[in-house]
């Protein structure tokens, strides 16, 4: 089923179109719902589609030689995947998976190229997508290249907050909802998962955090970020 046009303004690449424009882009697009922890594509998969999350989260990830998994990146709503392998043959680079029930649009990688031919100021923003994801994975390895085990610890959550920070107006607190385990959250950062549990509990003893496996709750960001 194409999508309703309507649809495709929530996405920055799309938002400056035409509803001509538009009508094309949404004849070649089918809207999918997918079920939380489910596999969208699997690492080394054919290259078939270029997905937009409408809402939910996907967790991107590639497993080591010895079968570990490697978080890349979670993505979340208005954001596009994959990131990379557009005009070449190359399979899906890892996998994406999701981490909560997540409502997407999809194109056939081959009908999206040409669309994108035929749209250069279009193919101009995906450009500028991927350097921006490209200037996103270069901060992450720099944070996960410090010393100080805290300092990643934080500079991770200030990008989620970044990200997915929700402001509770009635007590000026900010909700992260991102449901992924310690563990995972250790991989992101690049640390042991018994790191991040002390880690998280002397921020949650300083009264600067709670948490539990739905979201993350900034009780005092000032004090966060002076960290």
């Amino acid at each position: 089923m194409s999508c309703p046009i309507e649809f495709f303004r929530q996405f920055t690449i799309f938002r400056d179109l035409t509803d001509e424009e538009l009508v094309e882009i949404s004849d070649i697009s089918h809207q999918k719902s997918i079920k939380k922890h489910e596999n969208i594509f699997l690492e080394g998969d054919r290259r078939e589609e270029v997905f937009f999350i409408q809402s939910g989260l996907v967790k991107i990830y590639k497993l080591s030689e010895e079968g570990e998994e490697q978080i890349i990146s979670i993505l979340h709503s208005n954001e596009m995947f994959p990131h990379v392998g557009f005009f070449d043959d190359s399979p899906y680079p890892a996998t994406a998976f999701t981490l909560t029930d997540t409502e997407l649009l999809s194109i056939p990688i081959e009908a999206f190229e040409e669309w994108l031919i035929r749209n250069p100021k279009v193919t101009i923003k995906v450009m500028k997508v991927i350097g921006e994801k490209l200037l996103q994975l270069q901060e992450r390895v720099q944070t996960m290249t410090t010393p100080d085990v805290m300092k990643r610890v934080v500079g991770t959550l200030c990008s989620f907050i970044h990200e997915l920070g929700e402001e509770d107006r009635s007590d000026g607190s900010i909700h992260v909802r991102v449901p992924i385990t310690n563990s995972e959250f250790a991989n992101l950062v690049g640390v042991r998962r018994e790191t991040v549990n002390r880690t998280f509990s002397k921020l949650k003893k300083e009264g600067i955090l709670s948490y539990n496996r739905q979201e993350i709750v900034i009780h005092n960001f000032a004090e966060l970020n002076r960290i």
